[in-house]
C-alpha cells in the first residue's frame, strides 16, 4: 500500500466545521448505468453501488438525475427522476447500502438544457435561448424569466429530496451542454436580459442555482459542481473563462469541491469527446483540473481516461487534483481499491477504453463492459463448483480465454487448447492496429490469470472434429470463433486484392494507392485503413452501408473519423464496386446508380464480415457422456462483449 499513500489518503469535503471525510481520493463519478427500476432505485441499481463501497470506493455519485421535466434526460424508466418525492424511498434504501460498507454517495441533479431530444407530449425543452442542438436537431424554448425561477426552484426541491434520502448530498451538473453550461457557454446562451451577454451575467443562472440548492442541504452535506474546464469549441468557453467561473463560485463558498471535465453536447464532435475511447491519451483532461486547481482553495476533481491505480496516485502526488474519477476503470473492474490495498495491482482487469458501456448507453441499454461480463449481474457472484470437473476449452479465442478463467476459478480443472501459438483470436489481430494496441491488454491480462488458477495452456494444438472423443474430460467447450471472408472481384493482375487480417500479417505492401471495401460495419476496414496509411499508401474507404463503420457508436466511429480524416483518409458511404473498365475501378452510388471510376487504385482490402469455424459442431462423433458445448463467434460471428457474457453464462452453470 505505500505505492499509494496518495491516493488512500483521506479527504475532507465542505465546510471546516461540518466537513465530510472520505476514505480515500478515489472517485466513481456520475454516470447512468440503466439499472434503474420505474425511475427509481431497485435492487439491481443498489446492489450495483453497494459493491463499489464494498470494495472501497471513496465517493460515488448518481447518474444525472432530472429535477424538471423540461430537461429530461431519457425517457426510459431505467435512470433515476427526482421529479417528486416517490424517489425518497429508494434514496433512503440508497443510502443505508452504501453507508454499511463504509462509503459516501451524493445524488447528482441534472437538465438536459435542450441536448435531449424529448418526444413527450406536453413537454417542452427548455435552454438558455432557441439555439439548434448539432446533436437532436431540435431547437429548445428560450426560457422566460419566470420559467428560469421554477428550474431553479425545481433544483431546491430535488436536493430536499437528497437530503431526505439520507445521500451524503448534491453534485450540480453543470456540464456537458446542460442547463448551467447552456448559460454559461456564448454558444448557447444568446440572452439580452440580466442572464445573458457579458460572463458575470451568464454566471448568474448557476449562481442563483446553487444558493438555492445550499439551502436546502444539512450543515453537513457536501454541494459539488461539474463543470468544463474547456468547450474546445471556436468561440466557446475556454479555461480562462472557466477559471474565472470556478474562482468565483470557490470564494463565494457556494460549491465545496469542483469535478472539471470538458467539451459540450451542443456540438456534433463534442458530445463524444467526454467518453474518450482509446488511443485518447490516459487523463486527458487532467491539466484543466490542475490548471483550476492552481486558482482556487475548494478540493478539485479530475476524470478523463484515468485506468491504472498508479496513474491516479501520480496525480495526486503532484498536487494536480485531490480526487480521481475512474469510472469506466471501475465499471470494467469494482475491486481496484480493495485488489491494490491487497497488493493484487497485476490482478486488476484493465479497461482497454473499448466504450462498451458507453455505446450501449447511447443505444438506451444498461452499460456493459467489453470483458467484464459480471457488470450485468451485480447482484450476483460466482459461487465455486460443487462438484469438480475435468473442462476442455477448443479455442483461444476472447470466448475460450474467459470461459477456462472463469471455469477455473469455479475450481473445475480446465485445459485450454489452442490451435495456433498465440492466444487472442481476432481479438489479438485487431490490436495490432496502431491506434488499438489497448485492446490487447484483454488478452494479456488473462494470459497472467490462466496459470495463477492453474489452467493448463497447451498451444499449437490442433483440435479436429474427429479427435473429441480422444480428449479426456468431463466437458468440453467450443470457442472456435470465426475467419473473415473475402467476395471474389474480377480484377486486373495489376490490383492486389486481400483482407484486413492478411494485411495484418503483413510487415510492408507495394502499393500507392487502396480501396478499402468495409462492408462489415464494425471497425476491421478502418483498422486496415490505418495500417495502410501508416505505411504510405492513400487511402479511401468505400461502404454500401449508410456511414462507413455503421455499427461503432459515435465516440469511437467519431474518433476514428478524426484520426483518419487528418490524415487524408477518404469516407464514400453507399456506394459499392461495380466492376473494372479499361483497368479502372468502377464505383456505383447503391441509390442514384451513378458510376465513378477509380483508374490509380491498384490494392483492393475487402472486408465483409466473418464466417462462424463451426466444423465441429457439425460433426457426428460427439463424445460418448461428455457434456458439449458452443459459445462466441463458431454459433454465429457476433462481438466481444457477447462471446464474454457467453463465456460467464455457461461456467456459471458447469
Amino acid at each position: 500500500m505505500s505505492e499509494f499513500t496518495h491516493l488512500l489518503s483521506p479527504l475532507q469535503i465542505g465546510r471546516a466545521d461540518h466537513a465530510i471525510t472520505v476514505r480515500n481520493r478515489v472517485l466513481v463519478s456520475a454516470h447512468v448505468p440503466g439499472f434503474a427500476e420505474q425511475n427509481k432505485p431497485g435492487d439491481t441499481y443498489i446492489a450495483y453501488h453497494r459493491r463499489y463501497a464494498a470494495e472501497g470506493v471513496g465517493l460515488q455519485l448518481t447518474g444525472g438525475t432530472p429535477v424538471h421535466k423540461s430537461g429530461l434526460l431519457s425517457l426510459a424508466s431505467d435512470g433515476l427522476w427526482n421529479l417528486d418525492d416517490s424517489i425518497i424511498p429508494g434514496y433512503q434504501r440508497l443510502a443505508d447500502a452504501v453507508h454499511a460498507e463504509g462509503g459516501h454517495i451524493l445524488g447528482q441533479l441534472a437538465h438536459s438544457g435542450g441536448t435531449v431530444q424529448i418526444d413527450l407530449p406536453g413537454t417542452v425543452p427548455w435552454s438558455a435561448s432557441s439555439v439548434r442542438s448539432a446533436i437532436t436537431g431540435r431547437v429548445a424554448h428560450e426560457m422566460s424569466g419566470e420559467e428560469v425561477a421554477e428550474v431553479i426552484a425545481a433544483h431546491a426541491a430535488g436536493a430536499a429530496r437528497v437530503r431526505e434520502g439520507g445521500l451524503d448530498g448534491v453534485e450540480v451538473l453543470a456540464a456537458f451542454g446542460y442547463l448551467p453550461q447552456a448559460f454559461l457557454s456564448p454558444l448557447s446562451n444568446l440572452r439580452r436580459d440580466h442572464y445573458g451577454g457579458p460572463l458575470e451575467n451568464r454566471l448568474r443562472f448557476l449562481v442563483e442555482l446553487l444558493e438555492s440548492v445550499r439551502a436546502e442541504l444539512d450543515d453537513g452535506q457536501i454541494l459539488g459542481c461539474r463543470l468544463p474546464g474547456d468547450e474546445f469549441e471556436p468561440g466557446g468557453l475556454d479555461l480562462e473563462q472557466m477559471i474565472e467561473v470556478c474562482r468565483t463560485l470557490a470564494e463565494r463558498g457556494l460549491v465545496d469541491y469542483l469535478n472539471i471535465i470538458a467539451h459540450t453536447n451542443f456540438t456534433p464532435t463534442g458530445r463524444s469527446k467526454h467518453w474518450a475511447p482509446t488511443p485518447t491519451p490516459h487523463g486527458v483532461f487532467v491539466d484543466l483540473a490542475a490548471a483550476i486547481k492552481a486558482e482556487v482553495s475548494v478540493p478539485v476533481f479530475t476524470v478523463g481516461r484515468v485506468v491504472d491505480p498508479l496513474h491516479a496516485e501520480r496525480i495526486v502526488a503532484q498536487g494536480k487534483a485531490d480526487m480521481v474519477g475512474m469510472t469506466r476503470a471501475h465499471i470494467c473492474d469494482p475491486a481496484i481499491v480493495s485488489k491494490i490495498k491487497n497488493r493484487q495491482r497485476q490482478q486488476i482487469r484493465p479497461c482497454v477504453g473499448a466504450n462498451t458501456c458507453i455505446a450501449k448507453r447511447y443505444a438506451g441499454k444498461p452499460i456493459r463492459c467489453m470483458h467484464n461480463p459480471e457488470l450485468a449481474r451485480p447482484d450476483k457472484t460466482l459461487l465455486s463448483a460443487t462438484t469438480r470437473q475435468r473442462v476442455a476449452v477448443i479455442g483461444g479465442g476472447p470466448a475460450g480465454l474467459e470461459v477456462a478463467r472463469l471455469s477455473a476459478q469455479r475450481g473445475h480443472s480446465v485445459t485450454l487448447y489452442e490451435a495456433t501459438a498465440a492466444l487472442g483470436g481476432q481479438l489479438a489481430y485487431w490490436a495490432r492496429a496502431s491506434s488499438m494496441t489497448e485492446l490487447g491488454r484483454i488478452v494479456q491480462w488473462r494470459e497472467r490469470e490462466l496459470p495463477r488458477l492453474g489452467v493448463e495452456v497447451k498451444l499449437n494444438s490442433v483440435i479436429a472434429a474427429d479427435d473429441l472423443a480422444t480428449i479426456d474430460a468431463d466437458v468440453v467447450i467450443v470457442a472456435t470463433g470465426a475467419s473473415e471472408t473475402s467476395r471474389c472481384f474480377d480484377l486486373p493482375d495489376r490490383i492486389m486484392q486481400t483482407t484486413p487480417m492478411q494485411l495484418l500479417d503483413t510487415a510492408s505492401i507495394d502499393a500507392r494507392r487502396a480501396l478499402v471495401v468495409s462492408d462489415g460495419r464494425g471497425q476491421a476496414g478502418l483498422v486496415a485503413a490505418e495500417w495502410l496509411v501508416d505505411r504510405g499508401v492513400e487511402v479511401e474507404i468505400v461502404s454500401e452501408d449508410f456511414a462507413v463503420a455503421s455499427d461503432l457508436d459515435a465516440t469511437n466511429r467519431n474518433a476514428w473519423y478524426e484520426r483518419l480524416g487528418r490524415r487524408g483518409v477518404v469516407f464514400t458511404a453507399q456506394t459499392c464496386v461495380q466492376g473494372v473498365r479499361d483497368g479502372a475501378l468502377l464505383l456505383r452510388n447503391v441509390f442514384s446508380d451513378a458510376v465513378a471510376e477509380r483508374p490509380l487504385v491498384d490494392l483492393l482490402v475487402d472486408w465483409n464480415g466473418c464466417r462462424s469455424e463451426d466444423a465441429m459442431l457439425q460433426s457426428a462423433g460427439r463424445p460418448q457422456g461428455v457434456g458439449l458445448h458452443a459459445i462466441g463467434d463458431c454459433l454465429a460471428p457476433r462481438n466481444v462483449e457477447t462471446a464474454m457474457a457467453e463465456a460467464w453464462q455457461l461456467a456459471s452453470e458447469l
